[in-house]
C-alpha cells in the first residue's frame, strides 16, 4: 500500500509540473478511458525435474478491466481496475489446497513518459517507457472465500494485499487515430518485467535448492477513446 501511495504522489507531482506548460499553444491536455487486456507470467528455471515437471512452479494471470488516462503530451498517467484469474500449480502454496485458480480484484496506477511523433494529421505515434504498480484488493477462490498466500515461515495465510502487490517496469508503443481536431482512439501495447512480490520472495528462499532464477514478466494491450482540449 505504501508503494502505491508513493507512485500516486509522484504521478500528481509530475502532473503539476507538466500542467504549468498549458499556456504553450503546442501543449494540449487529453482525457479518456477504455479497456485493457493483460497477461502476467512468473517463470521459474529449475534444476530438478522431480516431482512433476520443470514448469511446476510457473504461474499465469490473465485479466481485463477498464482504465482512465490523463495525457500531458510527454507524460501519460492512468488508473485501472483490473479483474483477473491467477492460475498456479498447487505446490506454489507449499501445501495441498484449493487456493488456485483465484479470482483477483485490484487497482493499477501507471506513469509513462512518451514522445509523440506526428505521422499525419490523422495519426500520432509514440514510444512509451514507465512503471505500473499493482495493488491487489482481493483474491477469492471458486467458493468465494478469500484465497490465502504464504509470505513467511510463520505466515502461510496472508491476504492478497499483503502477498501479491508488485512494481512493473515496461516499455511500449502507442498510436492515436484522430477524428477531427479533438476526438481520437488510442491503442497501446506494452511489455516488461516486474519485481518479485512478497509471496515469490518467500518461495525463492524456500526453493533455493531447486531453482536458478525466476522471471516475472508480462504485457498489456489497451484501447481507449480520448478527447484533446
Amino acid at each position: 500500500m505504501k508503494r502505491f501511495l508513493v507512485v500516486v504522489l509522484a504521478v500528481f507531482c509530475a502532473a503539476t509540473v507538466f500542467a504549468q506548460e498549458k499556456g504553450n499553444s503546442s501543449f494540449r491536455v487529453s482525457l479518456g478511458g477504455g479497456g485493457s487486456l493483460a497477461g502476467n507470467f512468473s517463470t521459474w528455471s529449475l534444476d530438478k525435474d522431480i516431482p512433476g515437471d520443470l514448469h511446476r512452479y510457473d504461474s499465469t494471470q490473465l485479466g481485463a478491466g477498464p482504465f482512465l488516462f490523463f495525457d500531458l503530451k510527454f507524460l501519460e498517467l492512468s488508473i485501472g481496475f483490473p479483474l483477473g484469474t491467477l492460475e498456479a500449480d498447487d505446490t506454489i502454496s507449499m501445501s495441498a489446497n484449493d487456493n488456485f485458480p483465484a479470482q483477483t480484484y485490484g487497482l493499477r496506477g501507471s506513469a509513462y513518459l512518451k514522445l509523440p511523433v506526428t505521422v499525419s494529421p490523422m495519426f500520432s505515434l509514440f514510444p512509451l517507457l514507465g512503471i505500473d504498480y499493482d495493488l491487489y484488493l482481493l483474491a477469492q477462490k471458486k467458493d468465494e472465500r478469500d484465497a490465502k498466500f504464504p509470505v513467511s515461515a510463520t505466515n502461510q495465510t496472508a491476504k492478497a494485499s499483503d502477498a501479491l502487490n508488485a512494481l512493473w517496469f515496461k516499455a511500449g508503443v502507442g498510436l492515436d487515430t484522430f477524428f477531427g481536431d479533438n476526438l481520437f482512439i488510442r491503442t497501446e501495447i506494452f511489455y516488461g518485467i516486474r519485481l518479485a512480490n512478497e509471496m515469490e520472495n518467500y518461495l525463492k528462499d524456500v526453493r533455493k535448492d531447486d531453482f536458478n532464477w525466476m522471471l516475472p514478466h508480462g504485457g498489456d494491450f489497451r484501447i481507449a477513446v480520448g478527447y484533446r482540449f
